[in-house]
């Protein structure tokens, strides 16, 4: 999936649904103005007009962005570096996180898995049948990690590993935990989080930063995420998750 799709699907839906509010403006809002009662029909024409051209306005909004953005795909516009992403709103209500690179195409993402493959995998590495199961799905790669938590304790879950993740240390702009032999801590100085292993920063997420050239398709305070060059795919994995816990 790349961007285009997705900021495609975005206004789709809000095209549908400014025509919907429409429709319910013209139809029965209008034609009852003066037969009910005048207070509560024009608090209630002038709610459904606010939401109608809101939805109109986001439509043209993804419009523009699909239209930006196509430009970026059909031009070869590549990102400037592998460890530099750009955290898009998902329209998937089960993704905690979709991250793309500049050129438009979705590079991970966090989801919550539900249904039949919660209850499999669940089943597959022992882990009962409580608690929320949320798995990291990287471009080319497929699915490279799980993440399980429930009131008994998190197990972050490799092909080849279940490592309890234990929370250390709890406070009001910090999270810490211990996972095997490494101490990993995540800082919230406002908006942006920070991840840190052995004292070592390796993840973040800033608002604000965005490169010059990249301003052009992407609004100036979307979230970037980087990481650490250095990381394997499964301490990727695993930070990701953390950061999803605060």
């Amino acid at each position: 999936m790349n961007i285009k799709e997705h900021y495609s699907f975005m206004a789709r839906l809000y095209f549908h649904q400014s025509i919907l509010f429409t429709v319910v403006f013209t139809v029965i809002i209008l034609p009852n103005v003066k037969k009910a009662d005048f207070f509560l029909s024009n608090m209630a024409g002038l709610a459904v007009f606010l939401s109608m051209v809101y939805f109109v306005l986001r439509f043209l909004y993804f419009s523009y962005k699909g239209s930006a953005v196509s430009m970026i795909l059909s031009n070869g516009l590549m990102a400037e570096n592998n460890e530099t992403l750009l955290l898009i709103p998902s329209h998937n209500a089960n993704c905690l996180m979709e991250a793309y690179s500049s050129d438009g195409i979705r590079q991970l993402s966090i989801l919550i898995v539900k249904g039949r493959e919660r209850r499999a995998h669940l089943k597959y590495y022992e882990l009962g049948k409580r608690g929320r199961l949320v798995k990291i799905n990287e471009h080319g790669i497929g699915t490279t990690a799980y993440m399980h938590i429930d009131h008994g304790g998190i197990t972050f879950i490799t092909a080849k590993k279940k490592l309890p993740v234990i929370i250390n240390t709890r406070g009001g702009k910090s999270l810490s935990f211990i996972v095997g032999p490494d101490h990993f801590e995540v800082k919230k100085p406002y908006s942006d989080r920070v991840l840190m292993k052995n004292g070592r920063t390796v993840m973040t997420i800033k608002r604000g930063l965005m490169p010059i050239k990249w301003q052009q398709y992407f609004s100036p305070n979307t979230p970037l995420l980087k990481m650490d060059s250095g990381l394997s795919k499964h301490e990727r994995s695993l930070c990701l998750c953390l950061l999803t816990l605060f």
